[in-house]
């Protein structure tokens, strides 16, 4: 039995477009998800005030023939979302007949980080929750790293790889990481660094580790995706060697794009356990995609009868 995870930040998705020209970029956005036919999706930048991310997500849900809704043992019904900084939220969503394990659900948003956020200055919100599948069970969740603060999106890649890793845990994790890879290939990176040669500019002090001589030695910062690699998260792009291809930088209005600074920071990890039932991943890079969203989705296909049987773990703390 295969299995498909996407994941795909949906460009500020609000449903309640407020010229002709934002409604038929989000019908894109719907097309894109349906296309993808997932059975589970990792999702970015629902846009709303928190008390109405709810609905949010049930609409979008609505539209592309998912559910977000986690029935809990208290006879409660809650939905699968994560609040995030402002009005930018996480959220998973799965085909009917899945059989989530209410138990395993937690949305991490910034207030309860360890280390707080700052309302209107990025995002830093995840939400998980696992299926029992083929005989064990299997934990997903969708991630958005802080778009501003360089230390700040160090420790909450920490906090994030807490939340989803354990003992014999398998996991997927869909996400924005705000910033390239850390993933080497016979001993490279396989992100190359998009900054190194580029001219310097002023954005570059959230993406750039060396920010104080701009213009000479600036470089990517991959710290967030080694906080990951090192701790047993690892990016299924590059373990199963599928040929490079970029996220953003396709956008007209996005000043990396501008630039022509292309760059992969939409990306699927996944724990060990599940690297080895990988069959494919791939970047959803049509027409429809590009003008749906700044950012490209990412799909994966896991082989679920390649998975080792449970021990009873569940990702996370």
């Amino acid at each position: 039995m295969r299995l498909r995870f996407a994941t795909y930040n949906m460009l500020d998705l609000t449903l309640s477009a407020n010229s002709v020209q934002e409604a038929d970029r989000q019908r894109r956005v719907f097309e894109t998800i349906k296309a993808i036919d997932p059975d589970v999706i990792a999702v970015q930048e629902l846009k709303c005030a928190p008390g109405r991310v709810d609905r949010l997500v049930a609409e979008l849900g609505e539209r592309t023939g998912l559910t977000s809704v986690v029935r809990k043992v208290d006879g409660r019904d809650v939905h699968a979302v994560a609040v995030g900084d402002n009005t930018v939220h996480v959220a998973l969503l799965w085909r009917d007949g899945l059989v989530a394990l209410p138990s395993s659900f937690r949305a991490f948003s910034p207030a309860v980080h360890h280390h707080g956020g700052w309302r209107g200055v990025g995002y830093g919100s995840l939400v998980r929750l696992a299926f029992q599948m083929s005989g064990r069970p299997l934990t997903f969740a969708s991630y958005h790293a802080p778009a501003f603060g360089r230390h700040r999106r160090i420790d909450q890649a920490e906090v994030a790889l807490a939340a989803v890793t354990g003992p014999n845990a398998a996991t997927l994790v869909g996400s924005d990481m705000n910033s390239v890879g850390a993933a080497r290939v016979n001993g490279d990176f396989y992100d190359r660094d998009p900054y190194t040669g580029q001219p310097w500019w002023p954005d570059l002090v959230h993406q750039c580790r060396e920010v104080t001589h701009p213009g000479t030695s600036h470089r990517a910062d991959r710290r967030p995706a080694e906080v990951w690699e090192a701790g047993g998260l690892h990016d299924v792009v590059a373990a199963v060697r599928a040929p490079w291809a970029a996220t953003t930088g396709h956008w007209p209005t996005c000043p990396y794009s501008v630039r022509g600074v292309r760059r992969r920071i939409d990306m699927i990890h996944a724990t060990r356990t599940v690297l080895q039932a990988v069959r494919g991943v791939a970047v959803v890079d049509n027409e429809v995609s590009r003008a749906a969203s700044d950012h490209l989705p990412v799909v994966a296909e896991v082989d679920l009868r390649a998975l080792p049987m449970a021990r009873g773990a569940v990702a996370g703390r």
